[in-house]
């Protein structure tokens, strides 16, 4: 039962690390939060507010993630609305996406491994045998997702 428990804080905890959320504040005004349902404008960064409703900036966020934990762009889009509701922002602007492709070698380090095997009744005969090391391929895209926000 302790196994169980313990896979599962571990499954739990890796779950939650999907997405790195960091947030820049510009100004040391606090806004109230807002409610959960509240609907957050998001601008991209050829688009800005009407020049007739002024606003302020009070902060930058920034969210990323790995594909392969099963991050998309509407995850982390849905993550910067949460942290745009705690921090009071009406919307966010400027907002810029980038994906970036990497890969590279995973290596496994080589080893030594011992078999014993009884023999006869008082003989045990211990084989030992080196595995090579193994050059894993991997590749993953990590998209990030930052903007301004404003109140």
């Amino acid at each position: 039962m302790k196994k169980i428990c313990l896979l599962f804080l571990i499954i739990l905890v890796l779950a939650g690390c999907a997405t790195t959320v960091r947030y820049f504040p510009y100004t040391q005004q606090r806004f109230p939060a807002k409610s959960f349902y509240y609907f957050v404008t998001i601008s991209p960064g050829s688009q800005h507010p009407p020049a007739s409703e002024p606003y302020t900036v009070i902060g930058k966020v920034q969210v990323s993630g790995h594909a392969s934990d099963g991050v998309t762009d509407k995850i982390l889009m849905d993550q910067a609305k949460t942290v745009a509701r705690k921090r009071g922002a009406d919307a966010i602007i400027n907002v810029k996406t980038k994906n970036f492709g990497y890969s590279g070698m995973y290596i496994v380090p080589g080893h030594v491994s011992y078999r014993s095997f009884m023999v006869r009744r008082h003989e045990e005969v211990v084989v030992a045998r080196y595995h090579p090391e193994r050059q894993i391929p991997y590749s993953d895209i990590l998209l990030t997702f930052e903007g301004d926000l404003i109140v």
